[in-house]
């Protein structure tokens, strides 16, 4: 297939996709009123006000069934003020026992933790939202409602709860700043109340949700109806400040102890109620989590999630495009060089970001960012501004296409090189920026530039039952050629609660170079279809539903001939007590397009090019009860593994002493037989982690990795104070060591204090 032919089918899928008809459920209504009355803050629902304003309630099972009355009701009262929304909750509970609440963490797990949660969609798209959540010892979750009614609890923010203990009930009030969230002004939000009750083992909803559907998904949602439609927020600006002190070494590379001094802010300024423009300076993100390891056993880049505050705000409108293996732009390109175990820190200058609504049915998102020079001892790459620019029209009721600009630019010279007997003689020399390097061979930088445009169409109806994507992106560089620089892709899914289907194709033409993106893999085409099949057992006193799941997919060359294929034939038992078992098994062929060593201890023979492999492994997976204060989690994988054979073992531990401790303890183990002469491997990664939560405002976390294959064990513990909210002191401790002979790879510890000041 030519480009023009992709062209054709990018067009083609645009008007089939349009062309879906798309109904709108009836919701049920709840009509809020103003406050009438000052209201205090502390969880008893004690002013006279709340026995005056309407009742929501009605709550309806989504776990285990979907068409049953939750056996303890929830009832909800909504108010407001001209500063924020105040929500009234009480919870009745019938059954002896204690709550289950494994954490006074903030973002708590929600399946594992008794709790109510409140999810609002201010635009009025029943597409994004957020959500704010407690639990009976008001440990509170916030978070972004994203496409699908995905949550992400990273995103942090100010507002107020207190919870009230009664003898057959716990109740909250929840104040929400009008300036926290972002909302249009308009007389109808959507919202969505849900339930975990882990005491009867029975999860709620004010508005129904079949099962086999993501009860936090806004399709599912009833009508909140303003006496007046909410104003703006009036003058919203929040600044961030923070300052960290730190201190370091590189014992690896022989390096003297650096200390270091840095200030900074966040701020947060409200173009209007549904706009945001998000500044930040020198920023600083120390207190960031380590990433999780992983043992790389593929070919290809590994993805790993975005977990920085300043990019997670609408992240959806900048981050979705395209598919999971052509994305144009990834945030982690910013302000991370390199991947896998040489991953660094570029520091971040400045940065901006535009993002919100304007209007019912355009979003907007822009993002400009600079970085410093990155210099290594072999590299040098300049400073950087990368630019990112998104426009998105809603289409319909849920449905969106959406243009695309994502750009990266050197500040300074593209190319610097040396030649290698001017660094024999000098050892160390002078870049152009004025630093002093430790040279060892030629240094190099980035291109010049490197830009990526297009267009995405994303379908999703009202009723949820069919979700598509569709894409056409291309990429532009100093290379002069501009034959096969473009990505495009087709995805359906049609989905009922007992059933569904799904197919996909993906075309990345060979020079198609999405640098700030996320693309392992160019010069391929992608396919694949999937079903799978739920049997609810409504009225079964062990199991609540079991099903098959099937997938096929391929990758081809774009000349069609075959690379890789893998089928898999996967059944599920979920049962009523929260255990899951799944059984399984796979087939895999590859043919090599580079050589490749499948041990993956990078010093043995690697198998040759051109050359095919197939093979089949089988798997269970195995979790069991979450309320339980022991949960066990088991994964093994055994068959074969490209000219050998592969034993995978994964395990991991959870101890609680709720809700004040837990211990983690996470295993992995690969066994790699070859036949001779390649090399066998094995390889073990073993991640212990303590998380103690003394209160709701002191948390303390350790977190061990031993990776056999890096040959790296590191640590990183962490403490943190929020002594007002959005306000914190981090201290934090990192040390990595190399696990033969128990050197020291390098060890550093930052103070860090940040403070949220509303303006």
């Amino acid at each position: 297939m030519n480009e023009t032919k992709s062209k054709l089918l990018f067009i083609l899928s645009v008007f089939w996709f349009t062309c879906d008809a798309q109904n709108t459920p009836d919701g049920v209504n709840y009509e809020v009123r103003i406050a009438d009355e000052s209201i205090e803050i502390d969880g008893k629902l004690d002013e006279g006000i709340w026995s005056r304003l309407p009742r929501g309630g009605g709550f309806v099972q989504t776990f285990p069934t979907d068409n049953t009355l939750a056996e303890d009701s929830t009832q909800f009262m909504i108010t407001y003020t001209d500063k924020a929304i105040i929500i009234g909750i009480i919870c009745y509970d019938y059954k002896s026992g204690d709550y289950i609440s494994t954490t006074l963490r903030r973002d708590f797990d929600w399946s594992s933790n008794d709790n109510v949660a409140v999810y609002i969609d201010p635009y009025n798209d029943k597409t994004n939202g957020f959500t704010f959540q407690v639990t009976p010892n008001n440990v509170q979750r916030e978070g972004l409602v994203l496409l699908g009614g995905q949550v992400r609890d990273d995103w942090d923010n100010k507002w107020h709860s207190q919870v009230y203990r009664g003898e057959t009930f716990w109740s909250a009030e929840i104040s929400i700043p009008f300036k926290t969230i972002r909302y249009n002004n308009v007389p109808q939000w959507n919202m969505q109340v849900l339930r975990n009750n882990l005491k009867r083992n029975v999860q709620s909803a004010w508005i129904q949700v079949p099962q086999g559907f993501r009860p936090s998904n806004m399709t599912f949602s009833g009508k909140l109806n303003w006496d007046s439609p909410p104003k703006s927020a009036g003058s919203n600006v929040t600044l961030i400040p923070y300052i960290a002190a730190s201190a370091g070494k590189n014992h690896e590379g022989d390096e003297p102890t650096q200390s270091d001094l840095e200030a900074g802010f966040d701020a947060k300024v409200a173009i209007s109620s549904s706009l945001n423009l998000d500044l930040t300076f020198n920023p600083d993100f120390s207190q960031v989590e380590v990433d999780q390891q992983v043992t790389n056993l593929q070919r290809f880049e590994i993805f790993f999630p975005e977990r920085r505050q300043f990019f997670l705000e609408n992240q959806d409108l900048f981050a979705e495009g395209g598919f999971g293996r052509s994305r144009p732009f990834f945030s982690r390109r910013i302000g991370i060089q390199g991947s896998g175990d040489t991953r660094r820190n570029v520091p971040i200058i400045a940065g901006a970001r535009l993002s919100g609504k304007i209007g019912s049915k355009w979003r907007v998102g822009a993002l400009n960012m600079v970085t410093n020079e990155d210099a290594t001892a072999t590299e040098i790459s300049p400073a950087q501004n990368y630019s990112v620019a998104v426009l998105e029209r809603q289409i319909f009721n849920r449905s969106r296409l959406s243009a695309i600009f994502v750009g990266r630019n050197n500040l300074g010279n593209s190319a610097v090189e040396y030649d290698s007997t001017t660094l024999a003689n000098t050892g160390q020399l002078e870049d152009q920026f004025g630093n002093e390097l430790f040279a060892k061979d030629t240094l190099i930088t980035l291109s010049e530039y490197n830009y990526v445009f297009g267009l995405d169409y994303n379908l999703a109806t009202v009723d949820n039952s069919w979700e598509g994507d569709i894409f056409y992106h291309r990429s532009l560089d100093p290379d002069q050629s501009s034959d096969e620089k473009y990505a495009t892709g087709a995805f359906i899914r049609y989905q009922k609660p007992e059933f569904s289907v799904r197919t996909n194709f993906q075309r990345i033409g060979e020079n198609h170079n999405a640098e700030v993106g996320f693309v392992p893999r160019p010069g391929v085409t992608n396919y694949g279809i999937g079903t799978e099949y739920n049997f609810f057992t409504n009225n079964g006193n062990i199991l609540q539903r079991h099903g098959p799941n099937l997938d096929f997919g391929g990758v081809l060359t774009n000349d069609w001939d075959r690379l890789d294929n893998d089928a898999g034939l996967d059944y599920e038992f979920s049962f009523l007590n929260t255990t899951y078992l799944e059984i399984g098994a796979n087939w895999n062929f590859v043919s090599l397009t580079s050589t490749f060593d499948p041990s993956g201890s990078d010093n043995g023979l690697e198998l040759s090019e051109n050359t095919e492999h197939s093979w089949m492994s089988y798997k269970i997976f195995y979790r069991s009860d979450r309320r339980k204060n022991f949960i066990v989690r088991a994964f093994i994988r055994n068959g074969g593994f490209f000219n050998g054979k592969r034993f995978n073992a994964e395990l991991g531990l959870t101890f609680r002493l709720p809700p004040i401790m837990q211990i983690e303890l996470n295993g992995e183990y690969n066994r790699i037989n070859l036949p001779a002469p390649y090399s066998d491997a094995d390889l073990y990664l073993i991640g212990p982690r303590l998380d103690v939560t003394l209160s709701n405002n002191l948390f303390f976390t350790t977190f061990i990795q031993y990776n056999s294959q890096s040959e790296n064990l590191g640590h990183n513990t962490r403490f943190q104070w929020r002594f007002k909210p959005v306000s914190d002191v981090f201290l934090v401790y990192t040390d990595n060591y190399i696990t033969d002979g128990f050197q020291t790879r390098n060890r550093a510890i930052v103070f860090k204090i940040n403070y949220w000041l509303s303006l």
